[in-house]
C-alpha cells in the first residue's frame, strides 16, 4: 500500500483505470513512450487535454458519491484521500480549461527531445508530470489550520505553473509564436494559481457536503450545526459518536466485536471513583455524566515535547471532538500513532475509555490496552491480546480478530506509556518507533490499524517519535469547563444537598485554586471537601488577607486523612484519631520526599518500603485500637485522590510506583515535614537550654531528609516554606535563625553515626551531602530571618569562607539545586571595618551592581593602594588559563574564549587595573572594549565621544598609553 497517493494512483483507485491519461501518465513515468512511434499529441497534450482531465475528475469524483455505500471504513477513508487528490489536480486544469491561451497551442506537437523532457529525462526543472501530478502530500491534515493547507496548495499550484511556463517556453513552436502571444500566455500561466485555488475551494466542499468526514480533515466551516456539537464542552464525546454513526456504512459486527464494544459502553455507566472514597450519601456520578472535553493543543511530536516552553507557542483549541473525528476518518492515522500527552489527572486515561465508547462498533473495532495491566516484558501483538482477553473473558488471535473486523478499521488505545517507564525502569526509547512499525506491518498484510498512545508529558521525550506522530496535549479546564462540571456535580448529588441543608457548589468558591480546580480529579477533590459542611467556600481566599496557599493544603489533606482514618479506623477517640491523622500525614510527607530526595516526580513502591521502615519503623498501633497498624505503604495504594499508583506487570508480578496527581501536592508535604521537623527541634533545643543541659542538638531527622537534594530546587516548596514561617512571631524565627546558624557551623565537624543512617534515597558522596545539607540550613536560616552576615555563619574571612562553600555547592549540587540557590539568594559585598563580608538576603533581587574590583582585590576603604594609580593583579595569564583549563566550567571557558584576543596580544590590558580619582579601578581591557563597542556603532556621537575621554583619562599619561594606539588603529 503506497504511503502517498499520487495522481494516476488516485484514478485507478477511483476506478479510471481505463482512462488514456492514466495510460499516458505511466507511459511518461515510466519513459516508455520515449521509443513510441506516435506522436504525444496523439496520446495526450497538456493543452487539448484539458477538457479530458475535467471531464474525467468530475466523473471520478461523482462516481464515489454514488457508491457511498458497501465500503469499509479504511476503504472509503482511502477512497476520500483518491478524491481530493483528483480534485486538486481536476481545478488546476479547470482554470486552464477557462484560460485564454493562444490558438497556435491547438496543434502542438513534441519532438522526441521535447518528450524526453516531459518524461523528465531531461533537466528535471521541465518534468511537468513530476511536479503536477505529486500531489498526496497537499492532504488536509486536522493538526493544521486550513489556512496552513490553502498556503500549501497555492504554493503547489505556482510550482505547476512555473513547470508548465518553463516547459511550453523550450518547445519548437515557441520560437514560432508572435511575442504578443507569448506575453499573453505567460500572463495567462501567471493568473491560473489562484483561479484553480478558488476553484479547488469549491470542489472540495463540494466533496465535503457528500463526505462530512472529509471537512474534518481540514477546518471547512460547513455543517455548522454539526461543529456546534463538536466544539466546546461535550459531555462524554456524544458529538463524535453521533457525527460517526451518520456516515457509518459498515455492517453489524459479529459477537466477538460485539463483546469488545459493550465493554467500552459499561465504562460509561461505571462512577468516576470507587464509592467507598467518598462520604456516606455522596452520589459519585458516572463517567459518561462527568466527562467534560478539554481543551487541548495539538503538534508534530518531535524532540521537544515534554517542554512546557515549546508547548507554550502552540495554539489553545476547543474543538478535541472535531479534531478526533478528522484524525480517525484520514489516511494517515494508520501510519503513526497519535500521542495524547496531560499531567497526571488531566484526563488521558478517560479520554480513551471514552473513546472506546463511543466509537461505532460497525465501523470501528476499539481496543484498549491498560499497559499498567498487560507484561511489559510482551511484544505489541500480545500485550493486545492480553487487554482482550481480560475484558471479554475470551482468548482472541489478534490476526483473527482484525480480519474478521470486516469494514470495521481497528483502533487500538495503549494508555499508560509513562507508568511502563516509572514502574519498570526500563527503556523504551523506540516505543513509538515499534509502534509504528506494527502498523506498518499490519497495513502490509491488509490490516490497517490506527494506535493511539497516552503518557504523562513530562516523560514524552523518553520515546523518540518516528515521522508522522502526532500529539495532542490536555490542557487544564477553563472556567467554562469548571462550571459545566460543577452543574453536573450539583445535578447529581441534589437530594443529599438538600437533605443536609448544603448549598451547592459553586464556581466563585472553586476558581480561587485554579491550580487544583483545572484538572477534573483534583476539581472532585474540591468538590468532596466542600460537602463536609461547606467547608470550601468558608476558606478565606489567599490574597486578601485570608488563607494562605500552605493553610489551604493543610486543611484539604488533614479533611481527606481524618476521613481516611475514620473509614478504616472507627471508634478511634479524639485525641487518638488527631495522632492517627498526623501519623498518615507524616507518611505522605516521606512519600514526597521520597520522590523529591530522588530528584523524580515518582518512586517504586519497593523504595518507598525501604524509606518508610527507615524513618518511621513499623508504628504501634493506637491505645485502645484492636486492629492491626496500617502497613508502612498502605497508605499510598489508591486511598487518596491526589495520589496515583502505577502499575505495570512483569513476569508475573505486578511493579508499582506513586505520584502525586499534581506535583504541588507533594511540594506542600516537603514543606510541611520539613517545617515540623524544625519546630520540634527548636521545642527541643529551647527545652535543653531551660534544664542547663548539655545535650548537643539531634538534628538528626533534619540532616536525614535535608542532605540529599536542596529545597531551592522546587520554587513551590520555597513558597510554603515562606508562608509558613510568616506565621511564626519575631521572636521564635529569631530563635529559628539562631538554631539553624548553629547547625550551619557544626555542618562540617565530626559526629558520632546519626540514628537514621538507614535512610538512603540515592547515593551520594560525603561532600554532597554536606553540600545538599548546608545549602537547606543556609535558606532556612535567611527565609527565618530575612537577612544574614557572613560573619554570622563564619568565624574567620567571611568572604572568603563564602567562596569556598559555593564552590562546594557549584561542585556537588545538581544544576537545578545550584541554579535555584543563585536565583533565590542575594548576596550584598560589604565591609565589616577592613573585613570583606557579605549580607543575604532572600527579597527581591537588586539591579545587579558593577564589579567592585577593590572589594575583590581585599583593598579596604582606607588603604593605601586606593590612592594609586594603577594595580597589577598579580596571577599571570599563563596561571588563569591553566586554572580554567583545569576547573572545566562553561562560564570560565566561554570567558577566557572571548578575552583569548586580548590575553595573547596585550596580556597587560587584562591584569591591569587603573584609577582615576572619584572612580573605582577599571581593567585596561574593559575600558578598551567599551570604546571599541562604542565606536562599532549603536551610540550617538556625544556618548562614542564620553566613552573616548574616559579611555584617556584612564590610560593617559601611563605606560600603558599605548593603547590609544589601538583605538586610533580601529578608527582608521
Amino acid at each position: 500500500m503506497p504511503q502517498v497517493l499520487s495522481y494516476a494512483d488516485a484514478v485507478r483507485l477511483l476506478g479510471g483505470r481505463d482512462s488514456k491519461i492514466v495510460d499516458a501518465l505511466e507511459a511518461l513515468t515510466s519513459g516508455a513512450m520515449l521509443g513510441a512511434a506516435v506522436p504525444f499529441p496523439v496520446v495526450l497534450g497538456w493543452f487539448d487535454a484539458r477538457t479530458e482531465f475535467v471531464r474525467l475528475g468530475h466523473q471520478l469524483v461523482r462516481g464515489l458519491s454514488e457508491r457511498r455505500s458497501g465500503l469499509s471504513r479504511y476503504g472509503r477513508t482511502r477512497r476520500l484521500e483518491a478524491a481530493h487528490a483528483v480534485i486538486v489536480v481536476t481545478a488546476y486544469f479547470e482554470a486552464l480549461a477557462a484560460a485564454d491561451l493562444p490558438l497556435a497551442f491547438a496543434d502542438l506537437e513534441l519532438t522526441a527531445q521535447e518528450q524526453l523532457a516531459v518524461a523528465g529525462g531531461a533537466d528535471p526543472t521541465t518534468a511537468l508530470p513530476q511536479a503536477l501530478f505529486s500531489v498526496g502530500l497537499l492532504l488536509p491534515r486536522p493538526q493544521y489550520p486550513r489556512e496552513r493547507l490553502l498556503e500549501t496548495l497555492r504554493d503547489y499550484y505556482r510550482e505547476v505553473s512555473g513547470s508548465m511556463a518553463r516547459f511550453v517556453s523550450g518547445l519548437a513552436v515557441w520560437e514560432r509564436l508572435p511575442l504578443t502571444d507569448r506575453e499573453r500566455l505567460r500572463r495567462t500561466l501567471d493568473a491560473l494559481p489562484p483561479a484553480a485555488e478558488a476553484r479547488y475551494d469549491e470542489l472540495f466542499r463540494q466533496l465535503g457536503a457528500d463526505f462530512p468526514e472529509v471537512a474534518f480533515w481540514s477546518s471547512l466551516g460547513e455543517h455548522s450545526a454539526t461543529r456546534a456539537e463538536l466544539r466546546g464542552l461535550g459531555v462524554a464525546l456524544t458529538g463524535l459518536g453521533r457525527v460517526l454513526d451518520d456516515i457509518s456504512t459498515g455492517r453489524v459486527p459479529d459477537e466477538r466485536r460485539a463483546a469488545l464494544a459493550r465493554a467500552g459502553e459499561a465504562a460509561l455507566d461505571r462512577p468516576i471513583v470507587e464509592a467507598g472514597d467518598v462520604p456516606p450519601g455522596l452520589r459519585v456520578p458516572t463517567l459518561g455524566e462527568a466527562y467534560v472535553t478539554p481543551l487541548y493543543r495539538v503538534a508534530n511530536a518531535g524532540g521537544r515535547t515534554s517542554d512546557e516552553a515549546w508547548w507554550s507557542d502552540v495554539e489553545v483549541r476547543d474543538d478535541l471532538q472535531e479534531f478526533l473525528t478528522g484524525f480517525l476518518t484520514s489516511p494517515r492515522a494508520v501510519e503513526a500513532p497519535l500521542l495524547v500527552l496531560g499531567q497526571p489527572g488531566s484526563g488521558k486515561s478517560v479520554l480513551t475509555k471514552v473513546l472506546a465508547a463511543r466509537l461505532p462498533a460497525a465501523d470501528f473495532l476499539p481496543v484498549r490496552v491498560a499497559l499498567r495491566d498487560v507484561p511489559v516484558t510482551a511484544d505489541l501483538q500480545d500485550q493486545i491480546e492480553y487487554a482482550i482477553r481480560a475484558e471479554t473473558g475470551e482468548r482472541l488471535d489478534w490476526p483473527a480478530l482484525a480480519r474478521s473486523a470486516g469494514d470495521a478499521l481497528p483502533v487500538v488505545m495503549l494508555d499508560g506509556f509513562d507508568e511502563l517507564l516509572q514502574a519498570t525502569g526500563v527503556g523504551q526509547s523506540d516505543y513509538l518507533v515499534r509502534v509504528a512499525a506494527f502498523q506498518r506491518r499490519e497495513a502490509d498484510q491488509g490490516r490497517p490499524v490506527v494506535v493511539v498512545v497516552t503518557s504523562r508529558t513530562s516523560v514524552a521525550d523518553r520515546a523518540r517519535a518516528p515521522e508522522g506522530t502526532v500529539a495532542v496535549r490536555l490542557e487544564p479546564f477553563d472556567e467554562a469547563r469548571v462550571a459545566a462540571w460543577i452543574e453536573m456535580w450539583n445535578r447529581a448529588n441534589a437530594s443529599h444537598l438538600a437533605a443536609r441543608g448544603l448549598a451547592p457548589l459553586t464556581p466563585a468558591a472553586v476558581l480561587p485554586h485554579r491550580q487544583l480546580a483545572g484538572q477534573p480529579l483534583l476539581l472532585l477533590m474540591l468538590a468532596l471537601y466542600d460537602a463536609d459542611g461547606n467547608a470550601l467556600r468558608r476558606l478565606p481566599v489567599a490574597g486578601d488577607g485570608g488563607l494562605g496557599q500552605d493553610e489551604l493544603y493543610e486543611r484539604l489533606l488533614r479533611s481527606f486523612a481524618r476521613r481516611e482514618v475514620a473509614k478504616h479506623r472507627p471508634g478511634l477517640s479524639e485525641q487518638d484519631t488527631d495522632r492517627a491523622v498526623e501519623e498518615e500525614l507524616r507518611r505522605l510527607s516521606l512519600v514526597a520526599f521520597a520522590m523529591f530526595n530522588r530528584n523524580a516526580q515518582w518512586v517504586t513502591e519497593a523504595d518507598l518500603a525501604a524509606d518508610l521502615a527507615a524513618v518511621m519503623g513499623d508504628p504501634p498501633p493506637p491505645a485502645g485500637d484492636l486492629r492491626a497498624p496500617l502497613g508502612r505503604a498502605e497508605i499510598v495504594l489508591g486511598r487518596f485522590f491526589f495520589v496515583h499508583r502505577a502499575r505495570a506487570l512483569r513476569d508475573g508480578t505486578h511493579l508499582g510506583t506513586y505520584e502525586f496527581l499534581h506535583a504541588t501536592f507533594g511540594e506542600f508535604l516537603v514543606a510541611r515535614m520539613t517545617f515540623q521537623a524544625l519546630r520540634d527541634l527548636a521545642a527541643r533545643d529551647a527545652a535543653a537550654t531551660l534544664s542547663f543541659g548539655t545535650a548537643p542538638v539531634d538534628d538528626d531527622l533534619l540532616h536525614a531528609l535535608l542532605s540529599f537534594s536542596v529545597l531551592s530546587a522546587r520554587a513551590p516548596v520555597m513558597g510554603f516554606l515562606r508562608g509558613m514561617l510568616s506565621r511564626v512571631d519575631g521572636g521564635r524565627r529569631r530563635a529559628l535563625g539562631d538554631l539553624l546558624v548553629r547547625l550551619f557551623r557544626l555542618v562540617h565537624q565530626p559526629r558520632p553515626p546519626r540514628r537514621l543512617e538507614a535512610y538512603q534515597p540515592r547515593p551520594l558522596w560525603v561532600a554532597g551531602r554536606h553540600a545538599a545539607y548546608s545549602a537547606n540550613l543556609l535558606l532556612l536560616a535567611v527565609h527565618a530571618v530575612g537577612s544574614l552576615r557572613g560573619g554570622d555563619l563564619f568565624e574567620h574571612r567571611p568572604a572568603s569562607a563564602w567562596q569556598r562553600l559555593a564552590l562546594l555547592w557549584r561542585s556537588q549540587l545538581d544544576w537545578e539545586e545550584w541554579a535555584g540557590m543563585v536565583e533565590t539568594v542575594n548576596v550584598h559585598r560589604v565591609w565589616s571595618g577592613d573585613t570583606r563580608d557579605l549580607v543575604l538576603t532572600v527579597d527581591a533581587p537588586p539591579e545587579q551592581p558593577p564589579v567592585d574590583l577593590y572589594w575583590t582585590l581585599d583593598i579596604p576603604p582606607g588603604d593605601p593602594r586606593r590612592r594609586e594609580r594603577a594595580v597589577e593583579v598579580t596571577r599571570d595569564a599563563e596561571y588563569m588559563r591553566r586554572r580554567t583549563h583545569f576547573l572545566c566550567r562553561t562560564s570560565d571557558d566561554i570567558t577566557m574564549h572571548a578575552l583569548r584576543p586580548l590575553e595573547t596580544s596585550a596580556p597587560e590590558a587584562v591584569r591591569t587595573l587603573l584609577a582615576t580619582p572619584g572612580q573605582a579601578p577599571r581593567s585596561i581591557a574593559h575600558a578598551l572594549l567599551e570604546v571599541w563597542l562604542a565606536r562599532a556603532g549603536g551610540t550617538t556621537p556625544e556618548e562614542r565621544d564620553e566613552a573616548l575621554r574616559r579611555f584617556t583619562d584612564l590610560v593617559g599619561g601611563t605606560r600603558w598609553d599605548g593603547f590609544l594606539d589601538l583605538v586610533e588603529e580601529t578608527d582608521r
